[in-house]
């Protein structure tokens, strides 16, 4: 396994999965509180309390603050530093959710309110912020403090309970985390294993098993998404086809072994030749070998085989049937994508002036 490349994902996914987190969040936290002002004015409606309006304004700015990082999270949907805005979002959220708790507290409210409160605030950082502890920890911590607070100044409780109550909170939330986490990284793990291995088996369906470069599938893959864009772009496209001259009498005469090692340099040496990376050579057949050249008009088509011509040369793979040369050589025949021209127009263009090539003696390269 790529881990460089698996690390990546997963840090990438948890990007994602924090930012929904954070929408989701913010969602929920601003549904809350608007309820909460809800009861409150209706428990309060009849009561005087001095604290009640100034515990509206703060619980209307904490519902701004709620609305401005849902608009945030669902518009920036990649951060650079998204681990520092994460980090400063969720001190925010415990810190806002926090002093909330004071304000009901203030108003009256029973501890079991704030508990039950406190309780929602977990399972709502938990569920969204799992995937980076620092997260959770930050919008946790300010609640826990609060909540232990109360429940150390609450007379019916003593500081032994609030004690083991905030450690055994504290134990569920990371529990929780880390099981949630696990799951996390193992689907990513799963989904990384299962596009290598897409990519292994299309990298083996598009290989040919002996030359080890590409096949004819994939040449008929590629040749018609080059024509494609050379139309689109308005580029030219060039490519040459290849044969080893007299490899019949070579592989008849030599055997079909070291026929087999005569292709395997040829190929090497095609693909050796071609110097841009959107270059591309593949096993057209048999001793056929077919290049493809975006971007590229007959002028330098013709460079490139030039240069395939010179490297073949010089293998110096001895031919002793060849009625041309005492090496292999190759012939080539050019061809250039014109308007309107099918895939299997500009092959059969290649192949004619392939065949020319022969005709004027073979070792050589043909195209206008």
């Amino acid at each position: 396994m790529d881990l460089s490349s698996l690390n990546t994902r997963i840090d990438n996914t948890i990007f994602k999965n924090l930012r929904i987190g954070f929408i989701w969040a913010s969602k929920i936290s601003l549904i809350t509180i608007m309820l909460i002002t809800v009861v409150i004015w209706i428990d309060f409606f009849n009561t005087k309390n001095n604290d009640l309006l100034l515990t509206t304004v703060g619980f209307s700015i904490q519902a701004l603050l709620f609305a401005l990082g849902w608009l945030f999270f669902a518009h920036n949907k990649t951060l650079q530093h998204y681990r520092i805005v994460s980090s400063s979002y969720a001190l925010l959220f415990g810190l806002t959710w926090g002093g909330a708790i004071i304000n009901l507290n203030n108003l009256g409210h029973a501890y079991v309110i704030v508990e039950i409160v406190a309780n929602l605030l977990f399972l709502v950082v938990l569920l969204s912020f799992y995937a980076y502890r620092t997260a959770v920890y930050l919008a946790t911590i300010p609640i826990l403090v609060f909540t232990t607070w109360y429940s150390i100044e609450d007379p019916r409780f003593d500081l032994l309970f609030a004690l083991t109550k905030l450690a055994i909170t504290i134990i569920i939330i990371e529990s929780g985390r880390q099981l949630l986490f696990k799951w996390f990284t193992a689907r990513i793990k799963q989904e990384h294993d299962n596009k290598r291995l897409l990519k292994q088996l299309a990298k083996i369906s598009f290989t040919d098993q002996l030359t080890q470069i590409n096949n004819r599938r994939f040449f008929d893959f590629a040749i018609n998404k080059q024509i494609i864009n050379a139309k689109h772009y308005h580029q030219p496209l060039s490519i040459i086809l290849i044969d080893i001259d007299y490899f019949k009498l070579f592989n008849d005469n030599l055997g079909h072994v070291k026929g087999d090692m005569c292709l395997k340099s040829v190929a090497t040496t095609i693909q050796n030749s071609l110097l841009r990376s959107s270059d591309t050579v593949s096993r057209y057949g048999g001793e056929e070998f077919v290049v493809l050249l975006p971007n590229t008009d007959n002028q330098g088509a013709r460079c490139v085989a030039h240069r395939i011509q010179q490297n073949v040369a010089s293998l110096a793979i001895t031919h002793p049937n060849s009625d041309i040369s005492q090496t292999v050589t190759v012939s080539q025949g050019i061809a250039t994508l014109k308007a309107n021209q099918l895939p299997s127009q500009l092959i059969d263009v290649a192949d004619s002036y392939l065949y020319k090539a022969k005709e004027l003696g073979r070792n050589q390269y043909y195209g206008t």
